[in-house]
């Protein structure tokens, strides 16, 4: 597969992904997905992306609580 955004080859992968749905932030572990090594685009496929949002409707998850740094981007 080609990438929509710069049109190199994509690699296909396993891990984790941050998804923004409605406002709210997901963390999806253990994915299978393909990234671009040059801009580094992510793609999931269509079955993954129905699955996912499917868990998500169903609300089919654990919440936790995940420390991660924040910036203040009012600077410069």
């Amino acid at each position: 597969m080609k990438c929509a955004a710069c049109h190199n080859e994509m690699v296909k992968k396993k891990g984790e992904l941050d998804l923004r749905i409605e406002g709210k932030l997901y963390l999806v572990r253990n994915v299978f997905y393909e990234e671009c090594p040059a801009c580094g685009e992510k793609v999931l496929s269509p079955k993954v992306s129905q699955d996912l949002f499917r868990k998500i409707k169903d609300r089919k998850f654990v919440e936790k609580t995940v420390k991660i740094p924040v910036l203040d981007g009012t600077y410069g």
